[in-house]
């Protein structure tokens, strides 16, 4: 049976995997002519491959890359233009 993963390992496991599909999507990028750099047609089989492995593991790395720059919401100051607030409160 297979290993299973704790959340940090298998984050390091979808990082690793990302950073492999865009070593491989590099190598079958498009050249010139419409055509990959491996000669066949772009996008190539091994072009589509590796850009699903891509996103389907870049999905598990999202809350990973924003969670440092979520930043919670606050509540607006109301300003005199706006019509809920009366202007003189004293």
């Amino acid at each position: 049976m297979g290993a299973i993963y704790t959340s940090t390992a298998f984050r390091e496991y979808a990082k690793a995997q990302v950073a492999h599909a865009d070593i491989l999507l590099t190598k079958h990028a498009e050249s010139a002519l419409s055509l990959c750099r491996c000669g066949r047609l772009h996008p190539c089989d091994e072009h589509r491959h590796w850009l699903e492995i891509r996103t389907h593991f870049r999905q598990f790395l999202v809350d990973e890359q924003y969670s440092s720059e979520v930043q919670q919401p606050c509540t607006p100051n109301p300003t005199r233009s706006d019509p809920s607030t009366p202007y003189d409160l004293g």
